[in-house]
Formats: structure tokens, sequence, C-alpha cells
């Protein structure tokens, strides 16, 4: 798969953003204020196509909540088979990580990354925490989101790749660099259930 695919025959015509193909559950919010469950098909860093019953009206503005991902705003721009889909409104900043997110859903099937994704993440309701480097100082840092064996956070340090850091009161080793800051991976992954959006680091 390759950042190269597409929502539909005809699309790429309509659309300068590349896509790819995702399965992620998610909730949308209508401008009623009405919930809706839906599954997140497709997306770029311009789009995001969904799998749903739902049809709301044309321009009509959606929020929509991943837990792997985050929360996203946008306006409906098409019906499309059984969906619709939306355009994004990013700032810059996660224009940025959606890009990188999105680089590795198109590749997590032939990259062999070394935080491979082996479960679910989730965005913490309280997402700020103390990264403590390798060379004892401390930043505060942004948790983007964690799942069981890992964490990607926003921090204003490079830590060297390999190295090791204390994620709040976890022990972890950077496997990643990412703009803004890093990925790490846990010395001891949390247990099933005990991870949810309450965690505190």
């Amino acid at each position: 798969m390759s950042l190269q695919s597409d929502f539909g025959p005809g699309a790429a015509r309509e659309r300068i953003h590349n896509s790819v193909e995702v399965d992620l559950e998610g909730r949308f919010m209508l401008a009623s204020g009405a919930e809706h469950p839906c599954r997140i098909v497709a997306m770029s860093t311009g789009e995001m196509l969904f799998s749903t019953p739902v049809r709301p009206r044309l321009g009509e503005k959606v929020i929509v909540y991943i837990a792997e991902l985050g929360r996203f705003e946008g306006g409906v721009s098409r019906h499309e088979g059984e969906g619709f889909a939306i355009g994004l409104k990013l700032t810059e900043m996660k224009h940025r990580k959606l890009a990188e997110q999105l680089v590795w859903f198109a590749n997590r099937d032939v990259l062999d990354l070394p935080e491979n994704r082996r479960h679910k993440r989730i965005v913490p309701m309280l997402q700020w925490t103390i990264v403590r480097l390798s060379n004892g100082k401390e930043k505060t840092a942004k948790i983007n989101d964690i799942s069981l064996s890992g964490v990607s956070v926003e921090v204003n340090a490079r830590p060297l790749v390999g190295g090791r850091v204390m994620v709040g009161s976890k022990a972890a080793k950077v496997v990643r660099l990412v703009d803004g800051g890093f990925v790490a991976e846990f010395e001891e992954p949390f247990a099933e259930g005990e991870l949810d959006e309450r965690i505190r680091l």
C-alpha cells in the first residue's frame, strides 16, 4: 500500500491530497449534537472517508474522535458509497503530525518498524507529563498517544535513538525521533486492562 491510493474512481481529479486506506473505529458528532459510531476507511491530510449509514447534509460541520489519532473537524464534502467524506481543517502542527501517522499506516505492512504498533493507541484525558532524559534533565511533554507497549510525545528535546528516558513514571527506550518529539517503547509494557483514557504517567 502507498500514499497514492485513492478514495474512489475519478476522485484524484477532485483532490490534491494523497490518501491511505485505514480501518479505525470512531465517533462523530453532527451540528445537531447527535453522536454516531463509524469506521474511518481512508484518510489524507485533506480528507477523511467514513463508513456509516448516516447521511449528513453537504457542508454540515462534523467533529470526529478517533482513539488512535485524536479529534478532528471539518465539513461534509461529498457522499460516497455507504458513507461520506469531510474536508479536514488542520493546524500546521497537526497537519505534520497526521502526515507522519499516515506514512506509518501506509507502510506498516512492509516496514519493520521498531515500535511496531502491536496494541491499540489511545489519547489520554491528561496529556501533560514530565520526560526525564538520560542526562537527568527534565522537560514538560505532551502525550500524543499511548499504547500498552509505547508512547508518542511532543517535547522540546532530541534524545538519542536507543537512549533510555523516563516518561512520567515509566522507563522507556527511544525508538524514533519525529518532528517536535519522539516515540518510545516501554521497558515494561502495561498489562491488558491497565490502560484507558484516564491513565496518568
